[in-house]
């Protein structure tokens, strides 16, 4: 199979891969959308390094394909996955973090606090969504229901899911405002019949397009 490899200074690389085969807890994704974080980015705009890690963002080993926000169908699971967990055919978002396998580490239940060598992303060291085929922990995966598209659980992967998390840790209300410090681009604003008011704040008058004006309000779900 062929995949994306980041080089840095804006270059990238389609190479030759081996079809990836699942070990006993792992699943084969056949990708059908895989989404372009600003942390893949970081990593596209980096200075290269020698030997070809690349920096940035989500630092990752060099030669690895890139990609961490995969949506697709399971194509091939490990011996040891049963069929409650994931089934050939099923449609599914993988979440790049793999840290259930050590709830030891988890006091808080939050798989991104594993520390180093305990899990952690997967997007540091194994090839990522950006080919044609990907392996994953099934720990990793999330069912994706018919309603929605593939490039919808893609985003859904990580930078949907990153707000959402957020609006559930605080608790939000409809009616309620909240204030959001180092604004980017990351204010929701399509209104719904429950919404709340996001206050935006940034330090910087140079803010990237689509973002809104540092101050501003903004409706969000």
């Amino acid at each position: 199979m062929k995949g994306v490899v980041f080089l840095g200074d804006r270059k990238l690389e389609l190479r030759e891969f081996p079809d990836p085969t699942p070990g006993p807890r792992d699943v084969i994704l056949e990708i059908k959308a895989s989404g372009m974080c600003g942390s893949d980015l970081h990593n596209y705009r980096a200075p290269a390094n020698p030997g070809g890690a690349v920096a940035g963002g989500i630092k990752r080993q060099a030669g690895v394909i890139a990609g961490h926000e995969p949506c697709g169908v399971v194509a091939a699971v490990g011996v040891g996955v049963t069929e409650k967990e994931a089934r050939v055919g099923q449609r599914v978002m993988d979440h790049h973090y793999d840290g259930l396998r050590h709830l030891q580490a988890l006091p808080r239940g939050l798989d991104a606090d594993v520390p180093r060598g305990h899990g952690g992303s997967t997007a540091r060291a194994e090839n990522g969504g950006h080919a044609r085929y990907m392996k994953v922990p099934v720990s990793t995966l999330v069912p994706l229901p018919d309603a929605l598209s593939f490039p919808t659980g893609a985003a859904i992967s990580c930078g949907t899911g990153t707000a959402w998390g957020a609006l559930r840790r605080v608790n939000l209300q409809g009616g309620e405002t909240i204030a959001i410090f180092g604004q980017g681009r990351w204010v929701c604003r399509r209104p719904s019949s429950r919404w709340s008011w996001a206050r935006a704040s940034s330090p910087s008058t140079s803010r990237p397009s689509g973002a809104s004006s540092p101050g501003s309000s903004a409706p969000t779900r």
